[in-house]
């Protein structure tokens, strides 16, 4: 039996048991600001487990892919530990509890895999009674394989800071005893005797940040067990890259690397499976946030291979034979392979070209310290100029006797550490509400919100429920309130689109509506502030969009599907949206791509998007199922959660694609469509800003006006611009020419005259006088006298105002004297009021007018102390 049989067995022995089969969702956790990854089974269904949102099933199953980075450095070193697994889980949002969870897992693992019962260990939470009942008495595991263990092993949770919790029951595999020491070892114990294969948590409490627990709203399970382990037992291995997930990758490995161990095998093969689906869920290497680890899983691998002398790219190469392995589960990659495989060239070569010079600081560092640590500033260093992540500075270290002053490198980072805190706080504040016990269960009760903004933007809607401890009562004048009406034509904030806003009323209240979102799959919610009356539960009121915002934002939303297709057909098929944003103002599209867009590229995508618009193509909406959807060929964000039914937004021939946003009916509607700007967002991540219809139009006559306005300065007509510019270009070079050739002149004449000013100060020599010249060409003047003379110190001022400016260049030769340029400031600075800063060579000050003779008094009584 192989990994894709378990796969298989796993979802067809759930859905037998009345469970619900939800496709994997995105590595990138969907509105989710706490989290940096999907880590478990659970991250998707977060918001039922808090009760905060109505689950489309109670009983649920699916395959999720995963990413921890807890472990990553022991991933390569043991036999099991990885970054990147697939979790087979299965979940009950209050509906089944301990016995149940627990029966499934037994029959599944004994029954559907043909596991031993001897085989099996389960540990259980010490203080969980009912559990340990349960696995002895009913399902009859004997007592002596049977471990309460503590906290530490079997609470789990939660998957972030905060979040629902609960005491757990691990199952274990017995792969025997491998010696003596091993015959009386029990699951806990530090031996590897014992492989834990399936969680089963028994979730029931919330934590929160101070590390509290209170009960959830409901009682729910959470299961996990690891593909790659569960498959190490089925197909009889001694560990996970034994199995058929990770065999392919190592014999490709080690055509490359000819040379190569266990543990660099083990590692690179691990950490290409997460930069494959990492990349494949849109990540992108960078410098923070998920791209920092992308980028740290690349790096590592190119530093165990650099080891066994490769130094070329490599990794992908390898690409093609994840993609192979997971085609059948995960089809999406088979589309984005070149893409990862461009994008991930680019990374590999990029740092191979840093590597060597990084290695060579470190190298001589390590000769030339002191001590065996490695300062803070200059860990912060190889970071900040060689991109070498402080994890891999570590490693280097270590393995030359080293440590790190991580807190010295931490020192550095504060202040973007700072700036990425307060984005993470700024996107807390939006996440969803939070629902009491009562309201959950008040709104069991409650229909489904029905949302009729596809078909009109007026409704006579029934307000059903306030939300956020107000149920029940009246919201009076000026007061904000989250509400549910029966039927809405609010179009919910979603799939990169603005919510609608607008108002609902009658004859005795008036609310604004300010921002509509989902709560869950059943209901959506309406942010109102109320504008005159009492808004009270029960009230029958007309609910009205904004149309001109919505119309705005239509047309933009439809421009985004035809922007895409000629992005597409333009630059090819591996082209992906990564992220969009759908406003009445403009749109915002982002998509996978290797390299900058040239204004030629720009100028043939805008004109393919008008002339679809042109073609006044009709925009087909309707629903289906999602694999009807998808042997259509409709196009899915990898980053969107689909369920069952899914809509279609079809033009002609053009575009197809899945989306819950709303459209115009034909593309003509759209008018006009401006790219305005271009830019790179990440490593193999580019960003359109453009406009439609009459913000098109604004934006065009901006531009007009800004033409008419550089034509009346240049008095020329505006088809004769260019012409005059270049013509004045022409002119200001031949000018700047001639300016320089004066400085060169005049510099070489003061030349002379400074000779003669030079004085000698003991060891050095000095300089301190007036010279009325711009700061490059005294510059110039300093570099042509330290050419002659590499023991000089020299202190230019120019008079300005009732101000000396003043320039200070040291040669290198006195800096070794412990004489800089920035010391000269702060002599200066300090006795006759003046501020300024620099380097060591080369700084500026300013200060009120002074007899600079004065000055140089001032420095000589310092600088001969």
């Amino acid at each position: 039996m192989r990994s894709s049989d378990i796969r298989k067995k796993f979802i067809d022995y759930f859905v037998s048991k009345d469970h619900l089969h939800l496709p994997s969702a995105s590595l990138v956790p969907s509105d989710d600001p706490t989290l940096l990854f999907t880590t478990a089974g659970m991250v998707p269904f977060k918001p039922y487990f808090l009760g905060q949102g109505i689950p489309p099933k109670r009983r649920i199953t699916t395959v999720q892919k995963c990413f921890r980075t807890t472990d990553i450095e022991r991933v390569g070193i043991t036999p099991r530990h990885l970054t990147f697994l697939e979790m087979l889980g299965n979940f009950s949002f209050g509906d089944y509890f301990k016995r149940e969870a627990i029966g499934f897992a037994y029959e599944f693992l004994t029954k559907e895999l043909g596991i031993p019962i001897s085989k099996l260990w389960i540990s259980v939470y010490e203080e969980d009674d009912e559990a340990y009942d349960i696995w002895n008495k009913e399902i009859g595991i004997p007592k002596e394989r049977i471990v309460r263990l503590g906290k530490e092993d079997n609470f789990w949770g939660p998957p972030g800071p905060t979040g629902p919790c609960g005491p757990c029951s691990e199952i274990y595999y017995d792969f025997g005893p491998k010696s003596k020491d091993e015959e009386d070892c029990k699951p806990g114990d530090p031996c590897d005797r014992f492989m834990e294969i399936w969680n089963l948590v028994f979730m029931a409490y919330y934590m929160d940040e101070e590390g509290k627990l209170s009960p959830l709203p409901q009682k729910n399970i959470d299961t996990g067990m690891g593909l790659e382990r569960i498959t190490t037992v089925v197909e009889g291995v001694s560990n996970v890259f034994e199995t058929d997930l990770f065999v392919p990758i190592i014999e490709e490995i080690r055509k490359i690397v000819k040379d190569s161990d266990s543990v660099t095998e083990r590692l690179i093969s691990d950490h290409i499976r997460g930069i494959t689906f990492l990349m494949g869920d849109g990540v992108v290497p960078t410098n923070e946030g998920r791209g920092y680890v992308l980028r740290r899983l690349i790096r590592r691998s190119l530093r165990r291979a650099y080891k066994h002398g490769i130094v070329k790219p490599f990794l992908y190469k390898l690409v093609p034979i994840v993609v192979d392995i997971m085609k059948d589960a995960y089809p999406d990659l088979i589309e984005k392979k070149d893409y990862i495989q461009k994008v991930l060239i680019k990374e590999e070569d990029q740092f191979l070209r840093t590597l060597e010079q990084g290695l060579s600081l470190l190298e001589d560092y390590f000769r030339k310290a002191p001590s065996k640590t490695v300062g803070g500033e200059f860990a912060f260093k190889l970071y900040d100029t060689y991109g070498f992540p402080i994890e891999l500075t570590k490693e280097i270290a270590e393995e030359e006797g080293f440590v790190v002053d991580v807190d010295g490198f931490n020192k550095y980072m504060e202040e973007q550490r700072e700036k990425a805190r307060a984005s993470m706080e700024a996107k807390l504040e939006e996440s969803f509400i939070s629902l009491s016990d009562d309201e959950v269960y008040l709104m069991r009760s409650l229909p489904k919100s029905e949302f009729v903004g596809y078909e009109v933007l007026e409704s006579e809607s029934k307000v059903l429920f306030f939300i956020g401890g107000k149920h029940g009562k009246k919201i009076s004048n000026g007061e904000e309130v989250y509400f549910l009406m029966d039927k809405t034509p609010f179009y919910p904030e979603g799939g990169g689109q603005v919510s609608d806003t607008g108002k609902v009323y009658n004859s005795e209240v008036e609310v604004m509506v300010l921002e509509v979102k989902r709560l869950g799959e059943d209901f959506i919610i309406h942010r109102g502030k109320v504008l005159k009356g009492e808004f009270e539960e029960g009230q029958i009121v007309r609910a009205e969009v904004d149309k001109e915002k919505r119309y705005h934002t239509m047309r933009h939303h439809t421009a985004t599907h035809l922007l895409h297709a000629a992005l597409r057909e333009y630059l090819g098929t591996h082209v992906m949206q990564s992220g969009s944003l759908v406003s009445p103002e403009f749109l915002r599209f982002d998509f996978t791509h290797h390299s900058p867009l040239t204004y030629e590229d720009l100028k043939i995508i805008e004109r393919k998007v008008n002339e679809n618009i042109l073609a006044n193509h009709k925009v087909e909406k309707f629903w289906t199922n999602l694999e009807e959807a998808k042997r259509m060929g409709a196009i899915a964000l990898f980053t969107e959660k689909y369920q069952k039914n899914v809509r279609i937004i079809k033009i002609n021939n053009v575009s197809m694609e899945l989306c819950g946003g709303t459209h115009v009916d034909c593309t003509g509607e759209i008018g006009s469509f401006y790219i305005v700007k271009e830019e790179g967002i990440g490593s193999g991540i580019r960003r359109i800003f453009a406009v439609c219809g009459l913000k098109a139009w604004e934006f065009q006559k901006r531009r007009e006006e800004i033409l008419n306005k550089i034509s009346f300065v240049l008095k020329s007509s505006p088809d004769e611009i260019y012409v005059k510019l270049e013509k004045l270009i022409d002119e200001m070079k031949e000018k700047e020419k001639k300016i320089k050739d004066l400085e060169e002149r005049i510099i070489e004449k003061e030349l002379e005259v400074l000779a003669n000013k030079i004085e000698n100060w003991g060891e050095f020599s000095f300089i301190c006088t007036y010279v009325d010249m711009e700061n490059e060409a005294i510059k110039r003047l300093g570099d042509h006298l330290k050419s002659k003379n590499d023991n000089l110190i020299m202190v230019f001022f120019k008079p300005s105002d009732n101000k000396l400016l003043g320039t200070i260049m040291v040669s290198k030769k006195v800096n070794l004297k412990g004489i800089t340029a920035k010391k000269i400031v702060e002599i200066i600075g300090e006795r006759f009021n003046g501020k300024g800063g620099g380097k060591d060579t080369l700084a500026q000050i300013s200060l009120p007018k002074t007899d600079i003779e004065d000055i140089k008094r001032a420095l000589k009584e310092t600088l001969l102390k």
